[in-house]
């Protein structure tokens, strides 16, 4: 006789889909073959599903719940936020590249919050500066060291309660991260190349894990450079800065923040409201979201 349960899973790698149950326990499951022709195109790490278990212990995942949503780089879904990781040092912070996955997960709807890790290597006292203009741009941001333990209960706090993704480049500690979050993890780390600056990939696969405090946090492949959504358009773009939304209205309906005048986000920057170079970050992405359209 076959019992049904619920769960959550956890990773999918080499045909094995580990599902964390509603009764706190995991059982590793097959798929069952229907699901292979579905429109789902697959079943991932996120996915919540309900399993048939045999009296043999033999399981097989039956059915996929609808998804609230679902990322294609990587595959994961049902993400309540994406925590995007920086190194303060080794490999240099790249604000760019937080800016674009800020902008990829207020896209998808997806909450963003910021964490800088390797406060340790701060000798510049870069992290106060990064963590005030984020701040104030309206993100949950922590400074944390994975090596020293530093705040880390801070990003705790933020990862409660939530299924979380970590996302960011090689080499700025994701993997560290969660092994001081969770020491059992164990997961394989990377340094960085010191002739590149870019970090050795680590993970290979989307793994969810669970945390202590009642959360689930993804460790993904990194990445060295991220796409903007292929979809974005240019006109789209001021509405995923969330400190543009606090600015009086601009002369022109649609304004893009610009060239036109009597902008109210070019007067907030020139006012020191908005910080001067996320300002100038939102143009560059500006131009090449208009220079993408050009191009198709």
């Amino acid at each position: 006789m076959d019992h049904e349960w619920c769960g959550i899973v956890l990773s999918n790698h080499g045909g094995f889909y580990e599902v964390l149950l509603n009764n706190g326990s995991s059982q590793t499951c097959h798929l069952r073959g229907k699901l292979r022709l579905n429109d789902y195109e697959g079943v991932w790490a996120g996915d919540r599903v309900w399993i048939s278990i045999a009296d043999d212990g033999s399981a097989m995942i039956e059915g996929i719940f609808p998804r609230h949503n679902f990322l294609l780089r990587p595959r994961i879904a049902n993400v309540d936020q994406v925590l995007a990781v920086i190194a303060i040092n080794n490999p240099p912070p790249d604000l760019l590249m937080i800016d674009k996955l800020l902008i990829s997960a207020e896209y998808q709807g997806i909450s963003p919050l910021i964490c800088i890790n390797k406060c340790d290597l701060d000798r510049k006292h870069l992290a106060e500066t990064i963590k005030e203009t984020y701040q104030s741009a309206g993100y949950p941001i922590c400074v944390v060291s994975a090596i020293g333990g530093e705040n880390v209960d801070d990003l705790l706090s933020l990862l409660r309660g939530k299924i979380s993704l970590l996302a960011g480049c090689s080499g700025v500690g994701k993997s560290s991260l969660i092994n001081v979050l969770l020491p059992d993890a164990d997961l394989e780390t990377g340094g960085v190349s010191h002739r590149l600056q870019r970090g050795r990939h680590t993970t290979r696969y989307v793994s969810i894990l669970q945390l202590a405090s009642g959360g689930l946090i993804a460790d993904t492949p990194g990445f060295s450079l991220l796409d903007l959504p292929t979809d974005l358009q240019p006109e789209q773009l001021p509405q995923l800065y969330p400190e543009f939304q606090l600015r009086d209205s601009c002369r022109f309906d649609g304004c893009l923040h610009d060239k036109e005048p009597d902008c109210a986000v070019k007067q907030a920057v020139a006012d020191n409201e908005i910080d001067s170079e996320r300002y100038r970050r939102y143009i560059k992405i500006l131009t090449e979201l208009r220079s993408r359209e050009v191009r198709y």
